[in-house]
């Protein structure tokens, strides 16, 4: 078993998880040509010595690096003169700082850096949204080393079609982003484009508040998204896979050793929600509580916090789920059929989710909310609070 773990380029992280199978940590600088994958303001803004340093701190371990640069929308600049040219700079730059591999998504910047440093391996990022045996051979025709899965983390006949065709599969662990989200590819090209060098981006990505509002409608969704717990991992080790990834480039070091320390335990005694994203409800809480406090989106903004408030309060008991939870869903082909046809996921949460500290069954949403796209003019830019 080996772990790709986040990175806040933070060294204390590199000696924090010594003693945990971690192999790679992962990360960027905030802005680039083509974007890296997480809005630039909710990472760790760092210079080229604070890069070089970090990197120095995960070899002397014997570890390695890989630059993301996994965006999903180039924005229209590589049909740009001279963009090709400027690529090139940008990645022989971060190899000289000591970059071991890459994270891409899109074909035509895969193909660049096999071509580029045909030595340093790529992986597929979950922006690419592997989701059939024939979009993978596409990439490892492309000279893609490792298919990372998210949203197909629980179809095992992938997996195992993957790992027969001796593709090295990496699992995304610990997101909590909802099944099959309709949401996702505006969140991921919001991310793309905004962490382009140039680029002014919102300061907070919409389409989190939208599949927020999936939770606050149904908690109970939380159990059926795509998270893996720690007891779990021995599902997919069975099948042939033994490399994990651990996300979380914007927490503290605090955070990520602990979240690394129960996947490498195999196993969590507590609230799940310790070592998940959970960025469905923090980013908006957090984004609706400064737009109230600035007076801005009055007719939305308070009802939508009101409405976030009480899933700051949610936990998930991790020993109330049952022993082969993941098997059973494997089994269940949840891609043809619906949740509400299904209830397995419904029964654990009325025994595993608790919201203040009360079942998931006294909880009430809400009767009706507001048009949530009337926070999007606020969006553009930061709200200061009112005097």
């Amino acid at each position: 078993m080996e772990f790709v773990l986040a990175s806040n380029f933070d060294d204390r992280l590199v000696d924090a998880t010594a003693e945990q199978p971690v192999s790679t940590f992962f990360g960027n600088f905030p802005y680039g040509l083509v974007g890296g994958g997480r809005p630039p303001q909710i990472l760790p803004d760092i210079d080229e010595a604070r890069f070089r340093e970090h990197l120095k701190a995960i070899h002397a371990r014997g570890r390695q690096f890989f630059a993301t640069l996994n965006t999903s929308d180039l924005g229209l600049r590589e049909y740009h003169e001279g963009f090709l040219g400027r690529l090139g700079e940008e990645v022989d730059r971060l190899v000289e700082l000591g970059v071991d591999g890459f994270v891409a998504a899109v074909p035509a910047l895969v193909q660049f850096l096999r071509r580029r440093h045909p030595s340093l391996p790529v992986s597929v990022s979950t922006f690419a949204r592997i989701r059939s045996i024939g979009q993978a051979e596409y990439f490892e025709r492309m000279g893609a080393d490792v298919i990372i899965l998210e949203e197909a983390n629980r179809d095992f006949g992938l997996i195992r079609a993957l790992v027969r065709r001796g593709l090295t599969v990496e699992i995304l662990v610990n997101q909590s982003c909802l099944p099959d989200c309709p949401y996702r590819a505006h969140h991921l090209n919001t991310s793309s484009l905004a962490s382009q060098s140039g680029t002014r981006g919102p300061w907070f990505e919409f389409p989190i508040l939208e599949c927020g509002l999936e939770y606050v409608r149904d908690p109970a969704r939380l159990i059926a998204g795509i998270f893996v717990r720690p007891e779990d991992l021995e599902a997919y080790e069975a099948e042939g896979v033994g490399r994990f990834k651990i996300s979380g480039r914007n927490r503290t070091t605090e955070w990520l050793a602990r979240v690394t320390r129960a996947y490498a335990d195999r196993r969590y005694d507590g609230d799940l929600m310790d070592l998940l994203s959970y960025v469905q409800v923090k980013g908006p809480l957090h984004t609706l509580r400064a737009l109230e406090a600035a007076g801005r989106a009055p007719e939305v903004a308070p009802a939508l916090r009101a409405a976030f408030e009480p899933l700051a309060r949610l936990s998930i008991d991790n020993s109330a789920f049952p022993k082969g939870f993941l098997r059973h869903i494997a089994a269940t082909d949840c891609a043809h059929r619906s949740c509400a046809d299904c209830g397995f996921c419904g029964g654990i949460a009325a025994r595993a989710v608790r919201i203040d500290g009360r079942p998931l069954a006294d909880y009430r949403p809400p009767s009706s909310l507001p048009d949530e796209t009337g926070i999007l003019p606020h969006l553009a830019e930061a709200p200061s609070p009112r005097a």
